[in-house]
């Protein structure tokens, strides 16, 4: 059984405006059945919703991304019973059929514009090589020395087309997790280490298709960069800075970078992460949060952290019973209140019943009759929630039943 949340798509930055991180679990279903794909209220600490991806038994590291005009979680998966090679797959949240393309080469990285409702990714592709001839016509290419590009992905009918948008011969490799994009001014910020073995950080202008920024900031040989995220109202590049012990261990610590001059900034030390996945970050741009899936220890007692990008104070921080990998959020209300109004975007009308701080919001104009029941179905209670009025989500695994007139929504909590 699938139980849905609705997402806000209010105009206003406000409590009405919840939105959810997205994300694939491991070890809560046998891998043979399928990919286990949750939603995630962080405020809260509670889980919103759940569906398995019968379709899909494997994924590409570092390849999810969101669609927020069509409330999708996207990622690159191994279809399941196949020998084949990845597909681009889209994920309804609200349970519609999922789309499943194929594509053609190497993707990751991928980024979705909320503005142009356009994807983006990057591809590895062979700048020096040899072709070793076996006679006959058969044959390989060796490749030698390697370059990234970025791509423009159009997800059709039966296919996801990809087109070049601008080569980085220079950029050899890019680090897992460490990219992020600013749909305001279409740019598509890259971490990564160049053919001389430094790194760089990137920005690429994918609606001009040009690079427009360059830059090598200054860390120390023991220091890496990763986890980037774009805070777009307040104009602010953000990451991760990991500092090697030579003992097992690092000092993690939030840091806010210049794309136009590489200064790094550090916010926030952060002592309890040891170790965290790639693409284990995403960034609520509604509510201006910056949100991490660390371990404490070594890919062991998974947590999940989310600090306030406009103060650097921690919110929240709290142990999961699962991996949460391949993080996404939601950020359609975010891209319906940014962007709509310039005619880009058509405006969501979902903006009923959300949950925001461990409760339900009412934002519609007429009441709805909520019923609780527990894990077994059995009905705890049953009231109307009126307009403008709020109805706490008590701690514990509950069902939901929200009616009005003829429409039913069925919907499910677990809160720690």
């Amino acid at each position: 059984m699938r139980f849905t949340l609705f997402l806000t798509a209010c105009l206003a930055a406000s409590p009405c405006a919840a939105q959810v991180t997205y994300g694939l679990q491991q070890n809560v279903i046998p891998w043979q059945e399928g990919l286990y794909l949750a939603g995630y209220d962080v405020l809260s600490d509670t889980w919103v919703w759940e569906d398995t991806l019968a379709y899909a038994e494997g994924f590409g590291l570092g390849s999810s991304t969101y669609d927020h005009w069509e409330d999708d979680y996207v990622f690159l998966g191994l279809p399941s019973s196949s020998l084949g090679g990845l597909q681009w797959m889209e994920q309804p949240i609200d349970g519609g059929t999922p789309l499943l393309l194929d594509f053609d080469g190497n993707m990751h990285s991928i980024h979705h514009d909320m503005q142009s409702n356009l994807f983006y990714g990057l591809q590895g592709y062979g700048l020096d090589s040899t072709w070793v001839d076996f006679g006959d016509g058969f044959g390989y290419w060796e490749i030698t020395n390697w370059a990234t590009q970025v791509v423009q992905i159009s997800p059709l009918d039966t296919e996801a087309q990809i087109t070049t948008v601008v080569q980085l011969p220079w950029l050899e490799g890019v680090v897992a997790g460490a990219s992020c994009y600013d749909s305001d001014t279409h740019r598509f910020f890259i971490w990564g280490v160049d053919n001389q073995g430094s790194g760089r950080l990137v920005a690429v202008d994918c609606e001009a298709g040009a690079v427009v920024s360059d830059v090598s900031p200054v860390l120390e040989a023991n220091q890496n960069v990763s986890e980037l995220e774009y805070n777009i109202v307040d104009g602010m590049l953000l990451g991760l800075r990991s500092t090697y012990l030579g003992d097992g261990n690092a000092d993690m610590e939030l840091i806010s970078l210049d794309p136009e001059t590489g200064t790094i900034t550090a916010q926030l030390a952060l002592p309890q992460v040891s170790s965290y996945t790639p693409d284990g970050t995403v960034f609520d741009q509604l509510n201006r949060i910056y949100i991490l899936h660390y371990y404490q220890g070594t890919g062991i007692n998974p947590h999940i952290l989310s600090v306030d990008a406009s103060t650097f104070e921690v919110l929240t921080d709290v142990s999961l019973g699962a991996n949460f990998l391949e993080l996404e959020m939601s950020n359609v209300a975010f891209a319906s209140q940014r962007y709509a109004t310039s005619g880009l975007m058509r405006p969501t009308a979902r903006c009923e019943v959300s949950l925001s701080n461990g409760a339900w919001i009412h934002h519609g104009a007429h009441p709805w009759t909520v019923t609780q029941m527990d894990v077994a179905g059995r009905v705890i209670c049953t009231q109307d929630l009126m307009p403008g009025a709020a109805m706490d989500v008590p701690r514990g695994m509950w069902i939901w039943e929200f009616r009005q007139g003829g429409v039913t929504d069925g919907r499910k909590t677990f809160r720690q």
